[in-house]
């Protein structure tokens, strides 16, 4: 045989000793009888992002202005540069969203080619949510097989928190899908050895922390691991490549940050947010240290002022709690056990180096995300386990294929037992939450979830049995987290505290007319905002064209209700719950001197405003003692300029 030959052999031969390798490893046969041959891969692909789409975008104009405190921040986008680079929630770019601009810089961009409404700002979201999807199946069938990435893709796409997030207006969205990213290129970088991949996994790090800063660093852990652990280069190169990488980050990220700093705080908006009008303490502040402190808590409530998001006990069992076992927990046993089996694996080198890689870091990245939702403080949103989801959805996959594939050993099939038992009692507990809304649905659980375990504790005598036995072990498992996100396409969301599926015990925290009847007004106004009043807008809409803003409102969601609903820009008075320095007293009085605030609008004031506390409160205070109210559809309005 000539060398010519031989070296046209060569890549040939590497692809059949890679594929002998993962024939030999973890998950081989059983996956082999679904989607192993090319002929089911494309075709289940294409099916699976078809209707990941469908389902992220049907009806997605119900949910409206959705959480309207973006939409407020992307209308402003939209018609200032300014507001666009800074992430103003209005026009006259008096104060910043709480969270970096990417986000809204996307969907801004979005209503300056498609107009402002619904679909303009949500559709960006979902169309992130069918990339995830897709990047997630690339990923994990990579390293292990097209039956294990359909899986764990399938999963992630009608998981309910995925659902519900990628068809709202939230930073979460993107920065999801900037996490997959991260770990795909992070992974090719190790298979490779190629460090290019790593250093543009520091640029979408940076893009990541443009979209909602320090909520990134739960999946840089996991990035290290993988590659200190599995690269191939020397260890001294591998920990000058990490921080290349983070350097790369610092860059793609900080140039903002640093743009921020520099500029005269009197030429760009206050910093929503943080207290000294300073982007770093609202990094390391606000959207740092206080998530896990409470702190960002005791900003917004007052005494005797709650809401369920402070209701939950701290630790692990969170996770089994009304507001989040029906977000992700349909999946959370079988997660546990991939994690088990994939550190099992990795010790006894039962799966090849990149499929190893691979599960290091869906282990770090979910036992990070997992332990730091368990145990912090203050406001907990249940959609803030999202993160948590791609890592989780490549271990339950891993699981229930590894499972499926060694029902004949007696462990593998009890362990698969107790797994499966564990997530029947999560459907069957999730669902008597929600009997208001699907009445009967716990008993339908207990019935098809028994017979799905009878069907693995009992061994199938013949193939055709074993597999439809796994097929019906498929429909136990999707029954769950499919209804629970088609309740969730069904029904409009709005506001702070969005949340998917079902009413839990008859009660949302993303629909006002559903919310707890112990939720005092005054948080209502923080999460949902006042609904505008017609005889307000009218006024708002007569207002001088010398005005910078129409209207004045304590708060930004009820600033924000108002400006989308005029057109008009409003100046929210202490940003987001009211409790920001800004404008101080001083500063409107100059303001309304000038002729460049309209109106005061006051209707259910936040918490602290409402308490007398604050520079909003000083100022709602002020206007009543000079100004004559106006009692408009229940809303007291001031004319401040003439």
């Amino acid at each position: 045989m000539n060398s010519a030959h031989t070296r046209s052999l060569k890549p040939a031969l590497v692809r059949s000793e890679r594929t002998s390798a993962l024939d030999r490893g973890l998950l081989a046969e059983w996956p082999r009888t679904l989607f192993h041959s090319g002929r089911w891969q494309r075709p289940a692909l294409l099916a699976l992002l078809a209707l990941t789409a469908l389902l992220y975008t049907w009806g997605l104009d119900r949910n409206g202005w959705a959480n309207s405190y973006y939409s407020a921040a992307a209308m402003s986008g939209s018609l200032d540069w300014t507001a666009l680079l800074f992430g103003a929630s209005d026009p006259g770019n008096a104060i910043t969203v709480d969270k970096p601009p990417l986000s809204i810089w996307v969907m801004s961009l979005s209503v300056r080619v498609f107009g402002l409404n619904s679909w303009s700002l949500l559709l960006p979201q979902a169309l992130m949510g069918v990339a995830g999807v897709y990047l997630l199946y690339r990923m994990v069938q990579k390293r292990f097989n097209s039956a294990v990435g359909l899986l764990a893709a399938a999963f992630m796409a009608v998981m309910p928190v995925s659902t519900v997030m990628f068809r709202y207006n939230n930073p979460d969205a993107l920065l999801t899908l900037l996490m997959i990213g991260i770990a795909f290129l992070a992974l090719e970088s190790i298979d490779g050895g190629q460090v290019r991949w790593l250093l543009l996994a520091g640029l979408l790090t940076g893009l990541a922390l443009l979209t909602k800063q320090l909520q990134v660093l739960l999946l840089l852990p996991s990035i290290a691991a993988a590659y200190f652990l599995f690269s191939r280069a020397s260890v001294f190169k591998r920990c000058l490549h990490l921080l290349a990488a983070l350097g790369a980050a610092a860059v793609a990220g900080g140039w903002w940050f640093l743009l921020v700093q520099i500029t005269d705080p009197a030429r760009r908006p206050f910093i929503g947010g943080s207290r000294k009008n300073s982007v770093v303490e609202l990094t390391l502040g606000y959207n740092g240290l206080d998530r896990l402190t409470g702190e960002d808590a005791s900003r917004t409530m007052a005494a005797g002022i709650t809401g369920a998001a402070d209701q939950l006990d701290v630790g692990f069992q969170r996770f089994l709690q009304p507001q989040f076992s029906g977000q992700s927990g349909w999946f959370l046993p079988l997660a546990a056990a991939g994690l088990c089996i994939g550190l099992w694996c990795i010790v006894r080198r039962r799966v090849p180096r990149a499929a190893s890689a691979l599960l290091v870091l869906c282990c770090v990245w979910f036992a990070c995300s997992a332990t730091v939702l368990a145990f912090m403080s203050g406001i907990v949103h249940p959609y803030y386990v999202l993160t948590a989801v791609p890592p989780m959805c490549c271990l339950a996959a891993v699981a229930l294929v590894y499972f499926l594939h060694g029902l004949a050993a007696p462990r593998t099939r009890w362990a698969a037992i107790i797994t499966l038992t564990a997530s029947m009692i999560f459907a069957y507990v999730t669902a008597a939450r929600s009997t208001a809304d699907f009445p009967g649905l716990p008993y339908v659980m207990l019935l098809i979830w028994g017979i799905a375990i009878a069907g693995v504790l009992i061994p199938a005598p013949k193939p055709a049995v074993a597999r439809a036995s796994a097929v019906f072990l498929l429909a136990a498992l999707f029954l769950g987290p499919l209804l629970w996100s088609l309740n969730t396409v069904l029904a409009p969301h709005i506001g702070a505290g969005v949340v998917a599926g079902p009413s839990i015990l008859g009660m949302r925290t993303d629909e006002r007319n559903r919310a707890s009847p112990d939720t005092h007004p005054s948080y209502l106004a923080v999460m949902y905002g006042d609904l505008p009043s017609a005889g307000v807008l009218e006024r708002l809409s007569n207002q001088p064209a010398s005005t910078t803003w129409a209207a004045a409102i304590v708060g930004s969601e009820t600033s924000a209700n108002y400006q989308l609903e005029s057109g008009h820009a409003v100046l929210p008075l202490g940003g987001f719950d009211g409790t920001d320095p800004f404008p101080t007293l001083e500063q409107f009085e100059v303001l309304v001197a000038e002729g460049r605030v309209g109106s005061l609008v006051v209707q259910n004031l936040p918490p602290q405003t409402l308490e007398g506390r604050g520079e909003s409160a000083r100022i709602v205070e002020w206007v009543r003692q000079r100004f004559v109210a106006e009692d408009v559809d229940g809303a007291q309005y001031f004319q401040l300029a003439k």
